[in-house]
């Protein structure tokens, strides 16, 4: 575990108490915000400002939804936070894996189709705590799950779960070289 797992464990937990806190409300951003996080991938693939711009609506939107239905439900406080911690928790991870799977792809100037993820590039310091990473490791099993299962090196019983995974965190297939 390096400082990077540290701080996505904590990211987790600061998302999930937050959540949690706002009851009610929480789930229903965390819900509303894992189902909406892959088409604002799939747009920020194709304007990232207007990924943006989206996001903050869609995140305004579903805290105004969440108002009114607050007004129409009468939940138990210890139920209500259960769930708003439920959400946060969901939202929380899903933003943690779009995080270890977004770093750039490294390609080798010599060989183009040798890859490295995470990047070889990182400021030293950096690359060393995404090197040791756990969730990084997890994040790379997902970004290429595709290749690694050409290769044999997916253990049966998680293809399918890391299948399901590459299909929402990752849009296209960011290892190929442009224009092959």
């Amino acid at each position: 575990m390096t400082w990077i797992d540290a701080s996505l464990v904590l990211t987790v937990a600061a998302v999930t108490g937050l959540a949690a806190e706002r009851r009610l409300m929480g789930l229903l951003v965390g819900l509303g915000g894992l189902a909406a996080l892959r088409p604002l991938l799939v747009l920020a693939d194709l304007n990232p400002w207007l990924a943006l711009v989206a996001a903050l609506l869609v995140g305004l939107a579903l805290a105004l939804l969440g108002r009114h239905v607050l007004q129409l439900a009468r939940v138990p406080g210890r139920l209500a936070r259960v769930g708003g911690g439920i959400g946060g928790f969901v939202l929380g991870v899903a933003l943690v894996l779009a995080l270890v799977t977004s770093l750039p792809v490294e390609r080798n100037p010599v060989e183009p189709s040798l890859i490295y993820y995470p990047p070889r590039e990182l400021p030293p310091v950096v690359r060393q705590a995404v090197a040791g990473s756990a969730a990084v490791a997890v994040g790379r099993s997902v970004l290429l799950h595709p290749l690694l299962v050409a290769q044999g090196a997916v253990p049966d019983g998680q293809v399918a779960l890391f299948d399901a995974l590459h299909r929402w965190f990752v849009v296209g297939e960011p290892w190929r070289v442009a224009g092959s």
